[in-house]
């Protein structure tokens, strides 16, 4: 929400807008560290924290849910910390720059988008999140698109990473389609019944996950997806 109000703050002067995007960095990385001592000693499955999302009907909800746990308090503490610390050093790293508004739009976007993927507890809100963080890369690499190179790196990256996210998409959809839950949770459970009953194939199970996991290979660069990120250089790096 906080990269929502980065054109009206530089509206009001640069160095204004840059406080409050150094302010609202620092202030998300000191939230997620708060909650380092609320799940010290925690279990495994930590606290899930949800609402009602959008309805399936007879009821049945898929739910905007988080979990909080030890693995997901830590990975947000690391993307905020370390986002923050970005943050601070673009202060002197672009001060010479145009487009900072867009700049740090996308940068607190993108620290936004990191927090909710690590925190997510379905796989639907954890693939918006991956997505957010798609675009404001496709964003931040085409930075300076008065270039050609840098508006070539960037679709280079678009298009290259959504061939690993189309599978992660299919891979989510297959486990769906199976187990009527997004719910990391509710899939646990689920799929560990299936498994004892014989009503899933483990074969099957293993193909949805090589699925998902080609996501991975795409935003991370492995092979055979890594062409797109010697281009990245091109963005502020």
């Amino acid at each position: 929400m906080g990269s929502l109000f980065i054109p009206a703050f530089f509206r009001a002067g640069k160095r204004v807008g840059e406080i409050y995007a150094v302010a609202v960095a620092f202030l998300a990385a000191a939230f997620s560290i708060s909650m380092l001592p609320d799940v010290y000693g925690v279990g495994a499955h930590g606290i899930t924290i949800s609402i009602d999302w959008i309805p399936l009907g007879l009821d049945r909800w898929i739910d905007a849910s988080l979990l909080v746990d030890p693995l997901s308090v830590l990975m947000a503490s690391i993307a905020t910390g370390i986002g923050a610390l970005i943050i601070l050093y673009s202060l002197g790293y672009m001060a010479h720059e145009e487009g900072l508004p867009r700049y740090y739009f996308f940068m607190l976007f993108f620290i936004g988008g990191m927090t909710l993927l690590v925190m997510s507890e379905n796989f639907l809100m954890l693939y918006i999140g991956w997505e957010i963080v798609g675009l404001c890369s496709y964003a931040l690499i085409s930075f300076y698109n008065k270039k050609p190179e840098a508006n070539h790196a960037g679709i280079k990256a678009f298009v290259t990473t959504r061939i690993g996210d189309a599978s992660m998409l299919i891979g989510i959809v297959m486990l769906f389609s199976l187990f009527g839950t997004f719910s990391f949770t509710g899939l646990e459970k689920a799929m560990a019944s299936a498994l004892e009953s014989g009503a899933v194939s483990a074969g099957l199970l293993t193909v949805a996950f090589l699925l998902i996991f080609g996501g991975a290979v795409g935003k991370s660069a492995q092979f055979p997806l890594p062409v797109w990120l010697p281009d990245a250089m091109e963005g502020p790096t």
